[in-house]
């Protein structure tokens, strides 16, 4: 009989090329525009990006990692010489680990998880727009605008950075 963990790792297996990092996090990053690691054939979040959340996350007091041994899941919607992702296949990965939160790093991630929760048949709609916080099923979803084009210059790397420091686990109910 296999234990919870193994179990989510066999349903995560399908979606290894997309994700990088814990499994089980309690976090879990979002991007859905390729940065250059990803468009050079890189890992995703090998880049500049995947080390400033690292930090930045530290910081906002999920713990610490280092590309080895991360502490959040970082899930790229689209990869070159790949399909992107579908919205039913990222609520699959989100039920799977099951976080506590889950930020959007840019416009197409942030759609995507709108499209991912929303059922209108169940009368569950998220309003979620750029920049802000929503809730949904009892997981906190927090976008931030273009996060990785931001690095690229100091005054939207300190937005970027305000619209992160809402996401700290203390926070978060």
């Amino acid at each position: 009989m296999l234990d919870y963990r193994e179990n989510s790792l066999l349903q995560l297996e399908a979606y290894a090329p997309y994700l990088i990092g814990n499994p089980l996090a309690s976090l879990v990053a979002i991007k859905g525009i390729p940065g250059s690691a990803e468009l050079a054939g890189e890992l995703p979040f090998s880049g500049d990006d995947g080390l400033a959340l690292d930090k930045a996350f530290g910081r906002l007091g999920w713990g610490f990692g280092s590309l080895d041994t991360r502490i959040w899941l970082g899930v790229a919607l689209s990869l070159p010489n790949q399909p992107t992702l579908t919205a039913q296949q990222l609520q699959l990965i989100c039920e799977t680990v099951d976080p506590l939160a889950l930020v959007a790093l840019d416009d197409p991630a942030r759609l995507a998880l709108i499209h991912a929760f929303t059922s209108a048949e169940e009368g569950l709609l998220i309003d979620f727009t750029s920049g802000t916080e929503a809730s949904v099923l009892g997981r906190r979803l927090y976008s931030v605008e273009g996060f990785e084009a931001a690095l690229a210059d100091e005054k939207d790397k300190q937005k970027a950075w305000a619209q992160l420091k809402r996401c700290v686990p203390s926070t978060i109910r």
